[in-house]
């Protein structure tokens, strides 16, 4: 068994980015056998590195340390182990696959279909588990000849693959756009750190496009660099879709929910790992860091399990604190329990007692309230004997003020027909006194033009020398009319009140008395006569 060959090869890279394809084109070469994604290798390689640094930990009280096991010897002891029981039980998968269809490889060529020499049997195998993209540096502890095969696909046709994976597998490799780009991000700058870190003798990159477009080319390289000779019979699993998500042509992605960084960041790798070649030579500074991160994952996944004792412990102390806890709630709650029965007894006798006081006080709140209704219903009877008593005087008293009420309107319309005639008869003398007065003004007007005549003056000279000599003292010329006028001058000095008359007359609302001409020969035009007529007159 020691003689078999310990050169394992694993096809690492994201999920849906041929990965299966590749497994099973390398898988029909006649001495590689394809493994089933097997995803346990990873972890036994960090269990392996806890048990060697605990059996190391003591130094040379230690089985390890004092048997001088160096780790890389420890790891690789195990890694052929490993190599020597998938090779030994080759066959079995053979005969279980002709019946059964693993997972991860879904439509997988048949082995029946792979033919090679029955003396030639497999001496090296394939695993294309995509999360073993996150465990090469533990592999090649354990495999320290094995050969990586980074296949890379462009992350827009790995994101939409991934989105519809379940119609294929029946369940969802991730929930959303974001967490796609995620997991490529991840598993692809993982895959690449490897490559800087151990060189391409180590790690070969593949692009996808390659192996689609150009697939007898990319095979011959993949063969060359795991050491095997170009088989045709490599290139048959690329003439159906193995493993295919099955993605709409419509299908489209750019969900506005996912992070345009994390969405910029994979797209810009993509971008790198598709046009730019992989680092020509190894990295010691590389394989350092991963060395470094294998070692921290190894001290978490230890500390992992002490901490889940110490969580166990801690749970239990919970536990137990929870059930004196829970007893001495039990314990309360029995008291409270207890307590509250004998407050409800002694609430429900008092209930009884307040319910009996009430019955009581409810009889007697009935007996006083018919007693009121029967002293209301006497009130009620003798209010409406008062009442109609009181609407029969009011009735009484109405009648009697609208036989008043008659008599007082009936007065009041005699008073308004005697005001309104003395109103009448005030109205016509106020009008004949402005008509008397008028006159009367006419009248001096014209005993005035008269005595300032010339005819006048000619007739009387002594009374015009007189008016000249004494201007106020009243000159006689007509006798009569001439004290008439005087007499009516002294009468209307006294009267003030006549100036106002047509004031008055306003008031009482009569239209205005048109002024009467004056008639008679003191209104008649006296035309100053020339001297030649008053002669002839004279």
């Amino acid at each position: 068994m020691q003689n078999k060959v310990n050169k394992p090869i694993f096809v690492v890279g994201s999920p849906r980015s041929g990965t299966s394809v590749l497994t099973w084109c390398l898988g029909q070469h006649p001495n590689i056998v394809a493994l089933p994604e097997s995803s346990w290798m990873g972890d036994i390689a960090i269990d392996f590195a806890i048990r060697y640094q605990i059996g190391a930990a003591r130094g040379i009280r230690s089985v390890l340390s004092a048997m001088d096991v160096q780790s890389d010897e420890f790891f690789a002891s195990f890694g052929q182990t490993i190599n020597d029981l998938i090779l030994r039980h080759r066959k079995d998968l053979d005969r279980k696959r002709r019946v059964v269809s693993f997972p991860g490889a879904h439509r997988a060529p048949s082995p029946s279909k792979t033919s090679h020499p029955k003396s030639q049997p497999k001496a090296r195998w394939v695993d294309g588990t995509p999360e073993y993209s996150f465990y090469i540096c533990g592999l090649r502890k354990l495999f320290p000849k094995a050969r990586f095969i980074h296949i890379v696909r462009d992350v827009p046709s790995v994101v939409r693959s991934m989105l519809n994976f379940h119609r294929i597998a029946g369940n969802r490799l991730v929930a959303n756009e974001e967490e796609a780009y995620g997991y490529w991000l991840r598993a692809v700058s993982a895959c690449l750190k490897a490559e800087q870190a151990y060189g391409p003798r180590v790690v070969l990159r593949l692009r996808y496009s390659e192996l689609v477009d150009s697939p007898e080319t990319a095979m011959r390289s993949v063969l060359k660099f795991v050491g095997e000779r170009y088989v045709t019979a490599s290139l048959k699993p690329l003439q159906e879709r193995i493993n295919s998500s099955k993605v709409p042509a419509d299908f489209k992605i750019g969900d506005p929910k996912t992070n345009s960084v994390l969405v910029e960041r994979a797209t810009q790798l993509s971008t790198e790992m598709i046009e730019t070649p992989q680092p020509s030579e190894a990295s010691p500074a590389a394989a350092e860091e991963m060395e470094a991160a294998f070692y921290e994952r190894v001290r978490y996944v230890a500390t992992v399990d002490s901490e889940y004792h110490r969580a166990k412990e801690i749970i239990a102390t919970l536990q137990k604190e929870h059930a004196q806890q829970q007893a001495s709630y039990h314990a309360e709650l029995q008291r409270v329990q207890k307590e509250h029965a004998q407050q409800q007894t002694s609430y429900h006798a008092e209930l009884q007692r307040v319910q009996k006081e009430h019955a009581q006080q409810q009889a007697s709140y009935h007996a006083e309230l018919q007693s009121v209704q029967a002293e209301h219903a006497q009130q009620q009877t003798s209010y409406h004997a008062e009442l109609q008593r009181v609407q029969k005087e009011h009735a009484q008293q109405q009648a009697s003020y609208h036989a008043e009420l008659r008599m007082l309107q009936a007065e009041r319309q005699r008073h308004e027909r005697s005001i309104s005639e003395l109103t009448d008869r005030l109205r016509k003398q106020l009008w004949d006194t402005r008509r008397l007065s008028r006159l009367l003004d006419d009248a001096e007007n014209a005993a005035a033009r008269l005595r300032s005549s010339r005819r006048w003056k000619l007739a009387n000279p002594g009374t015009a020398i007189q008016a000249k000599l004494f201007p106020g003292k009243m000159s006689l010329g007509y006798g009569h009319l001439e004290k008439v006028v005087a007499a009516y001058s002294q009468w209307r000095a006294s009267r003030p009140e006549v100036a106002n008359i047509d004031d008055e007359i306003k008031s009482l609302q009569f239209p205005d008395i048109p002024r009467v001409a004056p008639t008679g020969p003191e209104n008649e035009t006296i035309d100053t006569p020339n001297c030649d007529t008053a002669n002839r007159a004279d």
